[in-house]
């Protein structure tokens, strides 16, 4: 889909199927496990509904893709597989990662837990400057891994530094960017090599799945596939039509958060028994 399109009609018609009259208008649940697919000597090309083949998995990435701007997309059964998987593919044997100090709790709990035990190394940065990026580097750093507003306390990463730094020492850039949505920020435009989204949140919106994203070019977004193909981590049909649906309203219901956030934080920041509110939206955000 044309990139001159608006998102407002990127999150109705990206990734949508031709219709021909008469057709159903909802992109319908294919509940199959198998498809009739021809020979091939590549097992990750069989129509399999663990291999994230089926259409519903398809026209979904193709929706994500669109509203990122990226080459490729993939579901995942959950935001934390999204992140382990590609974690996992990006780091190899014997990684090393930089890591943003006040991740989600759960990126942090794997990072700061899991590592370890599987042969990977990490080092805590802070991702607001970028003093003792390049003290932390190691011979074995291969990543970057920031978020575009931390989850909770909204802390917001120079992000544009954080790209120059990792092209500059060849690494590769990550950021969760399930806070911001495709609606505030596109990180693939400011660089960035990997976008992920817990699309359990603002991407569905209705609070009935959990599901994740992986958004990139169609080279990484395949070696994270592949990763994903093999640890078991794929989203259900019926969990892709319905995200597939919330898309629809993200940009409605995302420009009226905005809003409605906005004016809650300023009410607060003036309360005489509130301390402090962070919020990007106000002046007062470091």
């Amino acid at each position: 889909m044309s990139d001159a399109l608006s998102l407002e009609t990127k999150v109705v018609h990206a990734g949508e199927p031709e219709r021909e009259p008469g057709a159903p208008v909802c992109v319908p649940v294919y509940h199959s496990t198998m498809f009739v697919t021809q020979e091939s000597g590549d097992y990750h090309a069989i129509k399999y509904l663990r291999l994230n083949n089926s259409p519903n998995h398809l026209q979904l990435g193709a929706k994500l893709a669109a509203l990122e701007g990226g080459e490729a997309a993939l579901v995942t059964a959950s935001g934390m597989a999204a992140i382990t998987t590609t974690l996992l593919t990006v780091l190899g044997r014997g990684g090393h990662l930089l890591a943003q100090r006040g991740l989600y709790g759960g990126t942090h709990g794997f990072i700061e837990h899991d590592f370890e035990s599987l042969g990977l190394g990490h080092t805590w940065v802070d991702a607001t400057r970028g003093d003792g990026w390049e003290e932390a580097l190691r011979p074995e750093t291969r990543a970057i891994y920031v978020e575009a507003l931390t989850n909770p306390k909204l802390e917001v990463a120079d992000l544009e530094a954080v790209v120059r730094f990792a092209r500059a020492h060849r690494l590769v850039s990550i950021i969760d960017s399930t806070f911001a949505t495709p609606v505030n920020l596109n990180p693939l435009k400011l660089g960035f090599d990997i976008v992920l989204h817990s699309a359990t949140k603002y991407l569905n919106g209705h609070s009935d799945l959990v599901a994740g994203a992986v958004v990139g070019n169609s080279e990484i977004v395949e070696r994270v596939r592949r990763t994903l193909n093999h640890l078991g981590g794929s989203a259900d049909p019926s969990v892709c039509f319905l995200l597939q649906r919330g898309l629809k309203t993200l940009w409605l219901r995302v420009e009226a958060q905005n809003r409605s956030a906005l004016e809650i934080a300023r009410w607060l920041e003036k309360h005489r028994r509130v301390a402090r509110v962070n919020y990007p939206g106000l002046e007062s955000h470091l």
